[in-house]
């Protein structure tokens, strides 16, 4: 198993705390976490060990939000979420922890870019989002794979849903973005 350190356990448990935190109004922290967490263990276990920590927050999440489930957008986004998550599965399969820290990093950094991007051009980011399904499809496809091999699906659902113009109804992000309201018209 793993020997960890007095630092080491101190920088898990504040990535439990970020996660915590994610799920309560500062999303963006599961970037940080993710990064975080790969510096004490190896990439392909940063990715087991992280997983239990977003999956309780989810639970809590999926608890307090389940009056505001829009079934729809989830049903139609499973299948491409799936295919992306079954050619994640494929990648890991082929790469060791070398190999995959790069594509981590890769992640990581397209979706610090697209937040920078989203910050600078606020609503007008959002608004020019497509609707059609090739962009479900991506997005899914994108959300899956990156959930697989990383953990850090997060801003791939929120232009999904923002594209889709919904508002959030509370701040809950990562895995099950179905907790959107349909702005009115």
């Amino acid at each position: 198993m793993f020997d960890l350190t007095t630092i080491d356990w101190l920088i898990v448990i504040l990535c439990a705390l970020f996660i915590g935190l994610s799920k309560s109004g500062l999303p963006n922290l599961v970037i940080l976490v993710v990064t975080l967490i790969m510096f004490v263990f190896p990439a392909k276990e940063s990715i087991g060990v992280l997983l239990p920590m977003l999956l309780i927050g989810d639970l809590f999440a999926v608890l307090y939000y389940r009056r505001n489930v829009i079934w729809k957008y989830l049903i139609s986004l499973l299948p491409w979420v799936l295919l992306g998550i079954i050619s994640g599965f494929f990648v890991l399969q082929q790469v060791n922890d070398d190999q995959l820290k790069p594509i981590i990093g890769v992640i990581v950094l397209i979706m610090i870019g697209l937040n920078v991007i989203r910050d600078r051009f606020g609503e007008r980011f959002n608004q020019l989002l497509p609707t059609s399904l090739f962009f479900t499809i991506i997005m899914g496809v994108l959300s899956g794979f990156t959930t697989m091999v990383g953990n850090a699906a997060g801003s791939y659902y929120d232009y999904l849903f923002v594209s889709k113009r919904c508002t959030k109804e509370g701040i809950y992000r990562n895995k099950c973005m179905v907790f959107y309201h349909r702005q009115s018209d």
